[in-house]
C-alpha cells in the first residue's frame, strides 16, 4: 500500500462510558500498538500503558485506513481531558528472508517498504520530541537552541517566562538582602541579614514580616541554596580537597583524551552504517531478481497462502489460509483450504482446486505440494485421496501423507501446487484365481445367437459363505412365471401343478388343521402357558382377553375387578399377599360363589363369562 500519513499518535477524552476508539495510520501486527491511560480528573499528569487482550483489542491490522481500539469489559477509560493516548511502534525488526530462486512477491516487497517507511515515522516522531540544536546561526526561537559555540559556551539549558526552550549563565537574578514589602519573582536570589543564608524564590510574591526568613510567613515561597553554617564548617573540608581536584583535573584531562577518540569512532560508526544501507538496498534487489527467476521456473500453478495453526475442519475465515487437521504433519487426513488465496487481489480460485478430483483414479487424484516461502526445504506433499468438498467459501480435501520436511509455524507464507495423476484405462477382461473365476466372467453362450448369454453373479451370497447347486438326474427348466416342469423335489415328486397357491394344490393338504370360522371336531387335548398380569393394588382392574383364557394376578391392595371388553370366558387366579386388600365388582350382571378374603395366602379361582350384554363372575375360594 501507500503509505500518505505520517500520523502515529491519537489522543482522546474518556468519559467512563465509550470503549471503543479509532486510529487512522496502518500496523502490520497488533503488537504494535501501544494504549495508555492517564489521570482521570483534569489534564492526566502520570500513564499507566495497557495490555493487548487483557485491556483492549485491535481491528484492522494491515488496513491503510487504519482501525479500532476496542477497551474490554471492566477496562472502559474513566473521564478525562485527553487521558485516552494510543501510538504505533514499528518492530525494528527484519521478517522477510529472501531466498535464491524463491518466487517473487509484490505484496512482500511493498510490505517491507511500508514496515521501514513506518519505522522511519516512529523514529522521526520521537526525534521531533528531543531537545536539539538548530539547524542555522539565526536564533529560532522557542523550540531550538542557538548552533553558535560562542553564544553556547558557560550557558545553561533553561526556559524562559513564556516556557521556550533557551540558553542563560545564572541560575537567578541577585536582588541583595532581603527586605519587606517587596515584589520577587521566580528565581530572585536574596540573602537573609539575620544567619547570611542565600534563598531563591519559587513563588512570585510580595514580601512581608522579617528576618529570618526559615520563621517568614513567606517561607514555604522560598528555596535555601547556601546554609551560611554549613559553609563554614565545609570551608575547611574544601581547602583538603583542593589537593584531591588537582589530582582530578589530571584525570579529567585524560578522559578528554578519550572522549575525544570515542568520537572519532562514532563518526566511523556512522560511516559504516551507511554503507551497511547501502548494502541491504543491494541486497533487496538482488532478491527481488531471485525472486523473478524463481517465479519463471515455477509457473503460474502455484498459490500464495497464509499457514493457520488450527486443526479443525471448518472455514479459516480469511482469504488466503489453509489448515490441517493435525498438528502433526505426518498424520494430516485432511486440508481446510480457503476458496480466494493470498495473491495481489484474494481472486477466487475455488473453481481450480474444485477440479482437482475430476481424474478417474479415485484412490489417487494427484500430488498437492505445499511449501514454505523462503525456505524449500520446509515442504509437505498430499496425495489427494478421494472427493473435493466444495464449502462455497472454503474447501476440505481428503489427502494421504507422501513426504515432509521441516516445521510450520502460524501465518507462515506458503506456496500450493497440484500435480494431476494420469487417468485410468479401460478395464479388461479379468482373469480367476486358480480354479475360480471372477463374478460375473464365466458366462455360456446360445450357440444360435451370441448376444444370448448366461451369466454367473454372487453378489447376491451372505459374506463368507458358500452355496452349492447340485443338478439332479433329469431335464429343469427354469421360468420367471408359470409352471416349474419335471424339477424333482428332494429327489422324488414332481410337482405339476402350474402354480402353488392358496385354495388351490395347498388346499388338499389342511384337513387336520383347526380354523377359526369352520365347524370341527377336536380329537387331542391341548396345553397353554398362563398369562401373568402382575399385582393390582389401586385403580380398576380389566381382564384382557387378548392376552389368553388363562389369567393369573395378586391382590396387593384395594382395588376394582371389572369385566372385559369383549364376548368371552376367563379363568383368573387370584391370590392374596401380605398387603391384600378388598376387591371391589364392577360391570357384572351376576357376582356369586365365596367371598373374597384379605388374608395373606389365600388363592381364588375367578371364572367370567362375557356374552352379549351379560357378564358373570364366579368366585370359588381355593382354601
Amino acid at each position: 500500500m501507500t503509505i500518505s500519513t505520517i500520523t502515529r499518535t491519537k489522543q482522546y477524552n474518556g468519559n467512563n462510558s465509550t470503549t471503543v476508539f479509532a486510529y487512522d495510520f496502518n500496523i502490520q501486527a497488533e503488537a504494535e500498538i501501544e494504549v495508555y491511560l492517564g489521570t482521570p480528573v483534569g489534564a492526566p499528569t502520570t500513564w499507566t500503558e495497557k495490555t493487548l487482550t487483557t485491556h483492549f483489542t485491535v481491528s484492522n491490522v494491515g488496513v491503510a485506513g487504519g482501525g479500532n481500539i476496542t477497551f474490554t469489559a471492566g477496562n472502559t477509560p474513566p473521564s478525562g481531558t485527553g487521558n485516552v493516548f494510543i501510538r504505533r511502534v514499528t518492530a525494528k525488526t527484519q521478517t522477510s528472508d529472501y531466498v535464491e530462486n524463491d518466487p517473487f512477491s509484490a505484496d512482500t516487497i511493498e510490505g517491507n517498504l511500508d514496515k521501514l517507511t513506518q519505522v522511519t515515522q516512529d523514529m522521526q516522531e520521537e526525534i521531533d520530541r528531543c531537545f536539539k540544536l538548530g539547524t542555522i546561526v539565526p536564533d529560532v526561537g522557542a523550540t531550538e537552541a542557538s548552533s553558535v559555540v560562542a553564544e553556547r559556551k558557560n550557558k545553561l539549558f533553561a526556559f524562559d517566562d513564556d516556557g521556550d526552550f533557551s540558553v542563560t549563565s545564572e541560575i537567578g537574578t541577585v536582588k541583595g538582602n532581603w527586605a519587606a514589602s517587596t515584589a520577587y519573582v521566580l528565581r530572585d536570589i536574596v540573602k537573609d541579614t539575620n544567619n547570611n543564608n542565600i534563598y531563591i524564590c519559587i513563588v512570585a510574591h510580595t514580601s512581608s514580616g522579617s528576618v529570618p526568613i526559615s520563621s517568614n510567613t513567606d517561607a514555604a515561597k522560598w528555596f535555601l541554596l547556601v546554609d551560611a553554617a554549613s559553609a563554614s564548617t565545609s570551608a575547611t573540608a574544601a581547602a583538603s580537597s583542593a589537593t584531591a581536584s588537582a589530582s582530578s583535573a589530571t584525570a579529567s584531562a585524560a578522559s578528554a583524551s578519550t572522549a575525544t577518540a570515542k568520537a572519532v569512532l562514532t563518526a566511523s560508526d556512522a560511516v559504516d552504517t551507511a554503507a551497511d544501507l547501502v548494502e541491504t538496498a543491494a541486497d533487496v534487489v538482488l532478491a527481488e531478481a531471485a525472486n523473478v527467476s524463481a517465479v519463471a521456473a515455477t509457473g503460474a500453478s502455484a498459490f500464495k497462502y497464509t499457514f493457520d495453526n488450527s486443526t479443525t475442519m471448518a472455514d479459516p475465515g480469511t482469504a488466503g489460509e489453509i489448515r490441517y487437521n493435525h498438528g502433526t504433519v505426518g498424520s494430516v487426513s485432511a486440508l481446510a483450504i480457503r476458496a480466494t488465496s493470498a495473491d495481489t487481489g484474494n481472486p477466487d480460485i475455488s473453481p481450480f482446486i474444485a477440479s482437482w478430483d475430476d481424474g478417474t483414479n479415485s484412490v489417487h487424484e494427484g500430488y498437492i505440494t505445499i511449501r514454505k516461502s523462503g525456505t524449500p526445504g520446509t515442504y509437505a506433499v498430499f496425495s489427494l485421496t478421494g472427493a473435493v468438498v466444495d464449502n462455497t467459501a472454503w474447501l476440505q480435501l481428503p489427502v494421504t501423507h507422501v513426504a515432509s520436511s521441516g516445521s510450520w509455524s502460524n501465518a507462515d507464507t506458503l506456496y500450493i501446487s497440484f500435480a494431476r495423476s494420469g487417468n485410468l484405462g479401460a478395464t479388461g477382461a479379468t482373469g480367476g484365481v486358480g480354479n475360480e473365476l471372477a463374478d460375473n466372467v464365466f458366462r455360456i453362450t446360445d450357440n444360435a445367437d451370441s448376444s444370448k448369454k448366461v451369466a454367473f453373479e454372487a453378489s447376491g451370497i451372505s459374506g463368507s459363505t458358500t452355496r452349492t447347486i447340485t443338478v439332479p438326474d433329469s431335464n429343469i427348466t427354469l421360468v420367471s412365471s408359470g409352471a416349474i416342469v419335471n424339477a424333482d423335489i428332494n429327489g422324488s415328486a414332481a410337482i405339476a401343478d402350474t402354480k402353488i397357491a392358496l385354495g388351490s394344490a395347498i388346499q388338499a393338504y389342511d384337513a387336520d388343521t383347526l380354523k377359526a370360522d369352520t365347524a370341527d371336531v377336536l380329537t387331542a387335548g391341548f396345553a397353554c402357558t398362563i398369562h401373568n398380569a402382575g399385582t393390582k393394588a389401586s385403580g380398576t382392574y380389566t381382564p384382557d382377553e387378548a392376552n389368553g383364557n388363562m389369567q393369573k394376578f395378586v391382590n396387593g391392595g384395594a382395588h376394582t375387578l371389572a369385566p372385559p371388553a369383549n364376548d368371552c370366558t376367563l379363568v383368573l387366579q387370584q391370590t392374596n399377599n401380605a398387603s391384600a386388600g378388598t376387591i371391589t365388582t364392577s360391570g357384572f350382571t351376576i357376582v356369586d360363589g365365596d367371598d373374597f378374603t384379605t388374608t395373606n395366602g389365600h388363592d381364588f379361582f375367578l371364572y367370567i363369562t362375557n356374552s352379549d350384554a351379560f357378564s358373570l363372575l364366579t368366585v370359588k375360594a381355593l382354601q
